[in-house]
């Protein structure tokens, strides 16, 4: 760790000095590591200077494969939500090159507060159950959004309801499989296509596909709520989103926090939420493609950092309720996931 932190002071340090940094004669300090997270380095650190006070902040570094279209992805993504007062941290600094920490990197806004998952922890279930609510509030104000200033190429092509979001993720998921040679996951595609004729999508969203109380801040200062961590900021079905949070909460906590948290939502939302089993399936489908290709061929290919692999393997237990869920969605099976889960044990 120590040897992290030196390596992230000195880039820190470069970086400060170079033409590129919008802030100059500063002093920085308090440099440490704050994520063990898959995807992202994160550190937290100060800067100082004489009659002009501190500024909180926090450096992302972007590993792996598309590195730098992750990077800008997020940089852009949250400085539209910034400026459409959707709470998420102030962004500063998109830096592309390699030159500072051998990686693309974004320098934003710390919050100082608490994760409402760790306050949801060490609460009664009345508390809980409000924190729920405020979690609910806040993903159905996200999906209401205008989505056309977040949409790339694609989306932005489609016009006519409605939208054609089923096959869209479909043929992503089909180019993945291709270009990784995991031909066993076609029985799942098969599956999607056979549903995708009667999912229709009438309206599009903003979605965060990774939306959980471990990336929503409450503040300490003055309770606000922040959500952090847009690395798949995207435009899509709202359903997605839900069912990939959905799944995160069903197989890392329990089914009776699912229930709750799709009642609340629905509840909030009003939306009548129909064929939620093919994004359920969409949302399994991604989650145990990424983590087989990761084990087996490398995490950086999924654009995460090498320690994530044996981050995957710790919750083994995850990975079989999901392979669990996938399987009482479709009654699909799939040897080669039952193969890595025995290795794993």
């Amino acid at each position: 760790m120590k040897h992290e932190e030196d390596r992230v002071k000195i880039g820190l340090e470069r970086f400060l000095k170079s033409h590129s940094c919008p802030w100059d004669n500063v002093d920085l300090a308090e440099i440490s590591r704050i994520s063990d997270g898959w995807e992202n380095e994160v550190y937290s650190f100060i800067i100082r200077k004489e009659g002009w006070g501190r500024l909180d902040l926090i450096l992302r570094i972007y590993p792996g494969n598309n590195a730098v279209q992750k990077a800008s992805r997020e940089f852009i993504g949250m400085k539209k939500l910034y400026e459409k007062d959707f709470p998420v941290p102030e962004v500063f600094v998109l830096e592309t090159g390699d030159q500072f920490f051998g990686q693309p990197f974004v320098i934003m806004e710390k919050i100082n507060g608490r994760l409402l998952g760790e306050m949801a922890k060490e609460s009664d279930d009345k508390k809980t159950l409000e924190l729920i609510k405020l979690c609910c509030g806040l993903f159905v104000k996200l999906h209401r959004l205008d989505w056309r200033p977040f949409a790339d190429k694609i989306v932005s092509k489609w016009h006519h309801k409605p939208y054609p979001v089923a096959d869209h993720l479909i043929k992503i998921a089909e180019e993945h499989i291709e270009r990784y040679q995991r031909y066993e996951f076609l029985p799942v595609i098969k599956w999607l296509k056979d549903k995708a004729g009667s999912v229709k999508c009438n309206r599009l969203s903003v979605i965060h596909l990774d939306y959980h109380p471990q990336n929503i801040m409450i503040r300490k200062d003055d309770k606000n709520i922040f959500v952090i961590d847009w690395t798949n900021i995207n435009v899509s079905d709202y359903r997605y989103d839900l069912a990939w949070t959905l799944l995160l909460i069903g197989t890392y906590d329990d089914q009776q926090v699912r229930e709750i948290v799709f009642n609340e939502y629905r509840n909030i939302s009003g939306e009548n939420i129909e064929n939620m089993d093919f994004f359920d399936v969409m949302a399994c489908f991604r989650r145990l493609f990424s983590i087989s290709v990761s084990i087996f061929s490398g995490s950086e290919n999924m654009g995460m950092r090498p320690e994530a692999v044996e981050l995957m393997k710790r919750n083994v237990g995850h990975i079989e309720k999901v392979y669990k869920l996938l399987q009482e969605r479709t009654n699909i099976s799939i040897p080669s996931i039952e193969e890595m889960i025995l290795m794993i044990i």
